[in-house]
Protein backbone atom coordinates (compact mmCIF):
# COMPACT_ATOMS: atom_id res chain seq x y z
CA UNK A 1 0.00 0.00 0.00
CA UNK A 2 1.28 3.33 -1.17
CA UNK A 3 2.29 5.71 2.04
CA UNK A 4 0.82 8.70 0.25
CA UNK A 5 -2.46 7.30 -0.06
CA UNK A 6 -2.97 5.83 3.79
CA UNK A 7 -3.74 9.51 5.09
CA UNK A 8 -6.00 10.20 2.43
CA UNK A 9 -7.47 6.36 2.63
CA UNK A 10 -8.56 7.54 6.13
CA UNK A 11 -9.97 10.73 5.84
CA UNK A 12 -12.43 9.69 2.82
CA UNK A 13 -13.36 5.78 3.98
CA UNK A 14 -12.06 5.58 0.57
CA UNK A 15 -10.52 2.57 -0.86
CA UNK A 16 -11.21 0.13 1.60
CA UNK A 17 -9.31 -3.17 0.82
CA UNK A 18 -5.58 -3.69 0.08
CA UNK A 19 -3.62 -6.41 -0.67
CA UNK A 20 -2.88 -8.05 3.03
CA UNK A 21 0.70 -9.93 3.40
CA UNK A 22 0.24 -13.65 1.58
CA UNK A 23 2.26 -16.70 -0.12
CA UNK A 24 1.76 -15.36 -3.05
CA UNK A 25 3.39 -18.94 -4.18
CA UNK A 26 0.68 -20.94 -2.53
CA UNK A 27 -2.56 -19.59 -4.07
CA UNK A 28 -6.04 -21.38 -2.24
CA UNK A 29 -6.12 -24.93 -2.52
CA UNK A 30 -8.06 -26.26 -5.81
CA UNK A 31 -7.28 -23.04 -7.84
CA UNK A 32 -3.88 -23.49 -8.94
CA UNK A 33 -5.40 -25.69 -11.64
CA UNK A 34 -6.90 -22.75 -13.47
CA UNK A 35 -3.65 -20.63 -13.74
CA UNK A 36 -3.00 -20.69 -17.60
CA UNK A 37 0.70 -22.12 -18.21
CA UNK A 38 3.21 -18.65 -18.26
CA UNK A 39 1.25 -16.93 -15.70
CA UNK A 40 1.25 -16.97 -11.89
CA UNK A 41 -0.03 -14.99 -9.28
CA UNK A 42 0.14 -11.48 -8.33
CA UNK A 43 -2.99 -11.27 -5.64
CA UNK A 44 -5.77 -13.53 -4.65
CA UNK A 45 -8.64 -13.62 -2.03
CA UNK A 46 -11.58 -15.78 -0.88
CA UNK A 47 -14.39 -15.15 0.21
CA UNK A 48 -18.56 -15.36 -0.91
CA UNK A 49 -18.73 -13.73 -4.11
CA UNK A 50 -22.18 -14.99 -5.71
CA UNK A 51 -24.02 -15.42 -1.96
CA UNK A 52 -24.29 -19.16 -1.77
CA UNK A 53 -22.70 -19.35 1.65
CA UNK A 54 -19.76 -21.38 -0.13
CA UNK A 55 -15.83 -20.07 -0.10
CA UNK A 56 -14.74 -18.76 -3.63
CA UNK A 57 -11.77 -17.12 -5.15
CA UNK A 58 -10.90 -14.47 -7.10
CA UNK A 59 -7.06 -14.33 -8.57
CA UNK A 60 -5.43 -11.81 -10.24
CA UNK A 61 -2.68 -13.21 -12.50
CA UNK A 62 0.34 -11.96 -14.26
CA UNK A 63 2.63 -13.05 -16.77
CA UNK A 64 5.94 -14.14 -15.09
CA UNK A 65 8.60 -11.91 -14.72
CA UNK A 66 6.64 -9.35 -15.59
CA UNK A 67 9.00 -6.77 -14.73
CA UNK A 68 11.45 -7.65 -17.41
CA UNK A 69 9.08 -7.67 -20.27
CA UNK A 70 9.23 -4.69 -22.74
CA UNK A 71 5.73 -4.54 -22.97
CA UNK A 72 4.89 -2.60 -19.41
CA UNK A 73 1.16 -3.44 -20.51
CA UNK A 74 1.06 -7.32 -20.33
CA UNK A 75 -1.72 -8.67 -19.58
CA UNK A 76 -3.12 -9.37 -16.18
CA UNK A 77 -6.01 -11.64 -15.93
CA UNK A 78 -8.81 -11.42 -13.74
CA UNK A 79 -10.12 -15.29 -12.74
CA UNK A 80 -13.30 -15.66 -10.31
CA UNK A 81 -13.53 -19.20 -9.63
CA UNK A 82 -16.79 -20.00 -7.55
CA UNK A 83 -17.10 -23.15 -4.88
CA UNK A 84 -19.66 -25.65 -6.26
CA UNK A 85 -21.62 -28.56 -4.17
CA UNK A 86 -19.23 -30.84 -4.27
CA UNK A 87 -16.75 -28.77 -2.61
CA UNK A 88 -14.37 -28.15 -5.90
CA UNK A 89 -14.07 -24.60 -7.61
CA UNK A 90 -15.21 -23.61 -11.23
CA UNK A 91 -14.05 -20.96 -13.46
CA UNK A 92 -17.21 -18.19 -13.34
CA UNK A 93 -15.63 -15.72 -15.42
CA UNK A 94 -12.14 -14.50 -16.94
CA UNK A 95 -11.33 -11.01 -17.62
CA UNK A 96 -8.03 -10.23 -19.22
CA UNK A 97 -8.23 -6.30 -19.90
CA UNK A 98 -9.79 -4.59 -16.69
CA UNK A 99 -6.42 -5.07 -14.70
CA UNK A 100 -4.62 -1.95 -14.90
CA UNK A 101 -0.57 -2.93 -16.23
CA UNK A 102 2.13 -2.25 -14.23
CA UNK A 103 3.30 0.80 -16.24
CA UNK A 104 -0.16 2.38 -15.95
CA UNK A 105 0.44 4.41 -12.99
CA UNK A 106 2.55 6.02 -14.93
CA UNK A 107 5.77 7.97 -12.49
CA UNK A 108 4.37 6.24 -9.25
CA UNK A 109 4.44 2.67 -10.59
CA UNK A 110 2.25 -0.19 -10.73
CA UNK A 111 -1.63 0.77 -9.80
CA UNK A 112 -2.80 -2.60 -8.65
CA UNK A 113 -4.09 -2.44 -4.96
CA UNK A 114 -6.30 -4.93 -4.51
CA UNK A 115 -9.05 -6.84 -4.34
CA UNK A 116 -11.79 -6.92 -1.31
CA UNK A 117 -14.24 -9.91 -1.56
CA UNK A 118 -18.00 -9.16 0.56
CA UNK A 119 -21.18 -11.42 -0.04
CA UNK A 120 -22.62 -11.33 -3.47
CA UNK A 121 -19.50 -8.36 -3.96
CA UNK A 122 -16.10 -7.43 -5.33
CA UNK A 123 -14.90 -4.05 -5.07
CA UNK A 124 -11.05 -3.53 -7.21
CA UNK A 125 -8.79 -0.57 -6.42
CA UNK A 126 -6.15 1.27 -8.33
CA UNK A 127 -3.84 4.06 -7.43
CA UNK A 128 -1.37 6.24 -9.58
CA UNK A 129 0.00 9.94 -10.94
CA UNK A 130 3.08 11.80 -10.25
CA UNK A 131 2.23 15.08 -8.81
CA UNK A 132 -1.65 14.72 -9.94
CA UNK A 133 -2.88 11.36 -8.00
CA UNK A 134 -5.58 9.40 -8.77
CA UNK A 135 -7.60 6.66 -7.65
CA UNK A 136 -10.40 4.56 -8.69
CA UNK A 137 -12.60 1.80 -6.84
CA UNK A 138 -14.99 -0.47 -8.65
CA UNK A 139 -17.46 -2.18 -6.48
CA UNK A 140 -19.40 -5.03 -8.43
CA UNK A 141 -22.26 -7.10 -7.16
CA UNK A 142 -23.22 -10.93 -8.71
CA UNK A 143 -26.48 -10.82 -10.70
CA UNK A 144 -27.99 -14.48 -9.89
CA UNK A 145 -29.67 -13.70 -13.32
CA UNK A 146 -26.91 -12.82 -15.51
CA UNK A 147 -24.58 -15.03 -13.94
CA UNK A 148 -21.58 -12.21 -13.90
CA UNK A 149 -20.86 -9.52 -11.37
CA UNK A 150 -22.24 -6.04 -12.50
CA UNK A 151 -20.57 -2.62 -12.00
CA UNK A 152 -22.50 -1.02 -8.93
CA UNK A 153 -20.65 1.49 -8.19
CA UNK A 154 -17.74 3.86 -9.15
CA UNK A 155 -15.11 5.85 -6.72
CA UNK A 156 -12.90 8.18 -8.56
CA UNK A 157 -10.75 11.12 -6.30
CA UNK A 158 -8.21 13.33 -8.12
CA UNK A 159 -6.02 15.64 -5.87
CA UNK A 160 -2.21 17.29 -6.39
CA UNK A 161 0.19 15.57 -4.24
CA UNK A 162 1.27 18.92 -2.44
CA UNK A 163 -2.43 19.59 -1.76
CA UNK A 164 -3.27 16.24 -0.71
CA UNK A 165 -6.29 17.99 1.17
CA UNK A 166 -7.94 19.32 -1.70
CA UNK A 167 -9.43 16.28 -3.16
CA UNK A 168 -11.91 16.12 -6.09
CA UNK A 169 -13.93 12.71 -5.14
CA UNK A 170 -16.63 11.66 -8.33
CA UNK A 171 -19.12 9.14 -7.36
CA UNK A 172 -20.94 7.24 -10.31
CA UNK A 173 -23.97 5.25 -9.32
CA UNK A 174 -25.69 2.19 -11.39
CA UNK A 175 -28.09 4.79 -13.09
CA UNK A 176 -25.57 6.20 -14.92
CA UNK A 177 -23.27 3.82 -15.57
CA UNK A 178 -25.89 1.35 -17.19
CA UNK A 179 -25.47 -2.25 -17.68
CA UNK A 180 -21.51 -3.08 -17.11
CA UNK A 181 -20.92 -6.69 -16.97
CA UNK A 182 -17.30 -7.37 -15.01
CA UNK A 183 -16.58 -9.84 -18.19
CA UNK A 184 -16.53 -7.38 -20.26
CA UNK A 185 -14.89 -4.55 -18.48
CA UNK A 186 -11.62 -2.45 -19.63
CA UNK A 187 -9.17 -0.28 -18.90
CA UNK A 188 -10.34 2.09 -20.82
CA UNK A 189 -14.14 1.50 -19.78
CA UNK A 190 -16.16 5.20 -20.20
CA UNK A 191 -13.28 7.10 -21.85
CA UNK A 192 -14.50 9.67 -24.64
CA UNK A 193 -12.14 11.33 -26.85
CA UNK A 194 -14.65 13.58 -29.35
CA UNK A 195 -16.13 17.08 -29.21
CA UNK A 196 -19.62 18.16 -28.48
CA UNK A 197 -20.90 21.31 -29.32
CA UNK A 198 -24.03 23.02 -27.25
CA UNK A 199 -27.63 22.65 -28.68
CA UNK A 200 -29.40 24.05 -25.83
CA UNK A 201 -29.73 27.71 -25.15
CA UNK A 202 -28.06 27.52 -21.83
CA UNK A 203 -26.55 24.21 -20.20
CA UNK A 204 -25.18 24.00 -16.56
CA UNK A 205 -22.20 22.47 -14.73
CA UNK A 206 -22.81 19.85 -12.42
CA UNK A 207 -19.83 18.67 -10.16
CA UNK A 208 -21.14 15.22 -9.89
CA UNK A 209 -22.87 13.26 -12.62
CA UNK A 210 -26.27 12.74 -11.10
CA UNK A 211 -29.51 13.90 -11.99
CA UNK A 212 -30.45 14.53 -8.60
CA UNK A 213 -27.76 16.88 -7.68
CA UNK A 214 -27.70 20.88 -8.16
CA UNK A 215 -26.17 22.04 -10.73
CA UNK A 216 -23.14 25.23 -10.37
CA UNK A 217 -23.31 28.89 -11.26
CA UNK A 218 -21.33 28.35 -14.19
CA UNK A 219 -23.07 27.47 -17.84
CA UNK A 220 -22.18 27.12 -21.41
CA UNK A 221 -24.22 28.24 -24.27
CA UNK A 222 -25.45 27.04 -27.58
CA UNK A 223 -23.12 26.46 -30.21
CA UNK A 224 -20.00 26.21 -27.44
CA UNK A 225 -17.78 23.37 -28.16
CA UNK A 226 -16.05 21.20 -25.50
CA UNK A 227 -13.82 18.17 -25.36
CA UNK A 228 -15.55 14.84 -24.20
CA UNK A 229 -13.67 13.26 -21.15
CA UNK A 230 -16.61 10.55 -19.88
CA UNK A 231 -20.00 9.79 -21.18
CA UNK A 232 -22.83 8.34 -18.69
CA UNK A 233 -26.04 7.60 -19.35
CA UNK A 234 -27.46 11.19 -18.70
CA UNK A 235 -23.90 13.19 -18.92
CA UNK A 236 -20.94 13.81 -20.79
CA UNK A 237 -17.81 15.09 -18.93
CA UNK A 238 -16.44 17.99 -20.28
CA UNK A 239 -13.75 20.47 -20.67
CA UNK A 240 -14.39 24.06 -22.08
CA UNK A 241 -11.76 27.12 -23.18
CA UNK A 242 -13.66 30.61 -23.29
CA UNK A 243 -12.46 33.07 -26.24
CA UNK A 244 -10.35 34.76 -23.05
CA UNK A 245 -8.32 31.31 -22.41
CA UNK A 246 -10.19 30.67 -19.63
CA UNK A 247 -10.80 26.63 -18.44
CA UNK A 248 -13.81 25.14 -17.26
CA UNK A 249 -14.68 21.42 -16.23
CA UNK A 250 -17.57 19.61 -15.08
CA UNK A 251 -20.64 17.59 -16.12
CA UNK A 252 -23.06 18.35 -18.51
CA UNK A 253 -26.68 16.95 -19.55
CA UNK A 254 -25.95 14.79 -22.52
CA UNK A 255 -29.27 15.83 -23.77
CA UNK A 256 -28.07 19.71 -23.96
CA UNK A 257 -25.50 18.57 -26.86
CA UNK A 258 -24.53 16.98 -29.79
CA UNK A 259 -21.41 15.41 -31.10
CA UNK A 260 -19.37 16.69 -34.03
CA UNK A 261 -18.39 14.94 -36.79
CA UNK A 262 -15.04 15.43 -37.23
Amino acid sequence: MKNGLITIIGLLAFLTGFTQEKDLTKPPAGSQAFIPSGYEVLDYETGDLNGDGRKDVALVLKQKNEDTLEMGDAQRPLLLLTRQPNGKLKQAIRCDSFILCRQCGGIFGDPYEGITIGKNSITINFYGGSAWRWGMEYLFKYNDAKKNWMLEKETEIYYHNANPDKIKTTVYTREELGTVALSGMNGNFGACDRTYVVTATKTYFYDQPNLKSKPRKGYLLKGDKVSCNRQTTNFVSVYFTNKDDKSSEGFILKKDLSAVTE
